[in-house]
């Protein structure tokens, strides 16, 4: 499960990205992209999170690091298992589709939790493909239910459902202590018209129904075959 693609950040991922961000509260120092690339996510992070500070980029490709200082970024060449920066020196982090491109996760995300201070947070955008059981019926039942409980929406994106347990273990090992995940299924079909759906874990699918919408969602899932689907898993950890 570690097929890390940066073509999951398509437009509809972006759109989930602002709100898991925007409920994230304003980093207190420097804002750290380890695998920023050519800065592409620069734009969406400072308006998100309204990072008028600095914003820190490593990375390994120095080509890619020169568009990215143009854009704004204080570009550093470095190796995520092993960041040139000194202890506690952030006030956040993100590594968005590059976790599964490192040969050592866990050392990378103990590099995250060394530079980023007490306090602060860190998110994590990882794409994989997984078994599940969520077919398309139960996808958009799950979806009506989100845009009933809008005000409590991104508390349901990461409420860490089968396939982003093991993300959420392996950021926990790290040392982040208190950490929730979300997976959701990308779509096939154009790219401006491809939709990503959340995954919600069972008993808090169960905790939000009435009982006769949870004798629905029992029947979709009775009825629902396991498929292979491209997902995109989210964490925050802190």
């Amino acid at each position: 499960m570690n097929i890390d693609n940066s073509a999951a950040l398509h437009a509809p991922m972006a759109s989930v990205l602002e709100m898991i961000l925007g409920a994230l509260p304003l980093p207190e120092g420097p804002l750290l992209d380890v695998g920023c690339g050519a800065g592409h996510k620069t734009a969406l992070l400072r308006s998100t999170l309204n990072v008028a500070g600095s914003l820190v980029g490593i990375d390994c490709d120095r080509e890619a690091l020169s568009a990215a200082a143009r854009g704004g970024m204080w570009a550093i060449a470095g190796d995520a298992h092993m960041l040139p920066l000194r202890t506690a020196c952030c006030g956040a982090a993100v590594c968005l589709a590059t976790l599964g491109m490192l040969h050592d996760q866990r050392t990378a995300l103990r590099e995250l939790r060394r530079v980023v201070r007490p306090g602060g947070w860190l998110v994590v955008v990882t794409a994989t493909t997984a078994w599940t059981f969520w077919s398309v019926r139960l996808r958009d039942w799950i979806q009506a239910l989100l845009a009933e409980r809008e005000r409590r929406r991104v508390d349901l994106l990461l409420t860490t459902p089968e396939p982003a347990v093991d993300l959420a273990t392996l950021i926990r090992d790290a040392g982040w202590r208190e950490v929730r995940a979300g997976a959701f299924v990308i779509e096939t079909g154009d790219e401006m018209s491809r939709r990503v759906l959340p995954l919600i874990s069972q008993n808090s699918a169960r905790q939000q129904l009435t009982p006769a919408r949870l004798r629905e969602y029992d029947a979709l899932v009775a009825d629902a075959d396991m498929e292979l689907l491209p997902l995109m898993l989210v964490a925050t950890g802190w």
